[in-house]
């Protein structure tokens, strides 16, 4: 299977998964128990295929202490996404999350020794006037505002992180050990969700859910889980081998800035989003800035 075919599978798996997350934070009930419970299934799902997908052998204690932290730092990442996607627009949450490839680049030239160069510090300088347009100070309720900035800004953080750790890996001498990582991480994310469901669900049980929103325990609701944390590790595990055979200039621009534009599209035409003109300029702001740190 060539690389295009496998570029197109990854974009398809990315933009899958988006719609599902935001389908299921707009059609059924919300809170912990959703996220937690979602995080469970989605982290279950990745972790099996993966599993299915791989040819484990032998695993180093280097891979697995970051497997796991790794898992963690997935967990808080899924969650906060969950949390942001309740409150906010797909589009400019999408947009938001995906700056985070500053982090991996910061953390490149301060760990490997690589270069800045000035199309990434354009970049930079772009991504902090996205933030800026990014909450419309016009909307009433800006308590909802406040949430789903903080919650696009720890996801933010966390995608970094998860980007500084795969590098990390993929840099050391256990490269080859990639699928038993992926299997660690996501397992130990399902794992923490399941703890904290249980924690959580005890002490909320009369939680009941909201006015005009189906259960999340039915059937389909769980169905579409599944169908996304299968679509989150094709994502994981072609995105990584595809950045390890193909020119960085093309793959990274391809895979953020056509992940971006599929999702604003699908917001639009599926979700019949609408955003402040002020949002719309964050947005093109955001895009630059994502390709500038990418390409440059």
């Amino acid at each position: 299977m060539n690389h295009i075919t496998l570029l197109i599978i990854s974009m398809a798996a990315y933009l899958g998964g988006s719609i599902l997350r935001k389908h299921i934070c707009n059609r059924y009930e919300n809170g912990m128990n959703t996220q937690y419970l979602y995080n469970i299934i989605v982290s279950l799902a990745s972790a099996v295929t993966l599993l299915l997908m791989s040819d484990i052998s032998t695993v180093s204690s280097f891979t697995v202490l970051l497997a796991l932290a790794f898992g963690l730092v997935t967990f808080l990442q899924q969650i906060t996404n969950l949390q942001a996607l309740e409150v906010g627009p797909l589009s400019y949450t999408t947009v938001i999350i995906s700056l985070s490839t500053l982090i991996p680049a910061l953390s490149g030239v301060l760990f490997w020794h690589e270069t800045l160069s000035t199309g990434k510090i354009v970049g930079i300088l772009l991504m902090v006037v996205c933030f800026v347009l990014s909450v419309d100070f016009k909307e009433k309720g800006n308590s909802v505002n406040r949430k789903w900035l903080i919650s696009c800004g720890i996801a933010f953080v966390c995608t970094g992180l998860i980007g500084v750790m795969q590098k990390w890996h993929q840099s050391s001498p256990y490269k080859e050990e990639l699928d038993v990582f992926l299997v660690i991480s996501f397992a130990f994310s399902f794992a923490s969700s399941l703890v904290m469901w249980t924690i959580f669900r005890r002490k909320n049980k009369e939680e009941k859910a909201e006015d005009g929103k189906q259960s999340i325990t039915a059937l389909l609701p769980l169905f579409f889980m599944v169908i996304s944390g299968i679509c989150v590790a094709l994502n994981n595990k072609l995105n990584l081998f595809l950045s390890g055979t193909m020119d960085s200039a093309v793959f990274f621009p391809i895979v953020n800035g056509g992940g971006i534009a599929l999702t604003l599209i699908s917001s639009i035409i599926i979700f019949r989003e609408r955003l402040a003109k002020q949002q719309w300029v964050g947005i093109l702001f955001g895009v630059a800035s994502i390709l500038l740190l990418c390409c440059c």
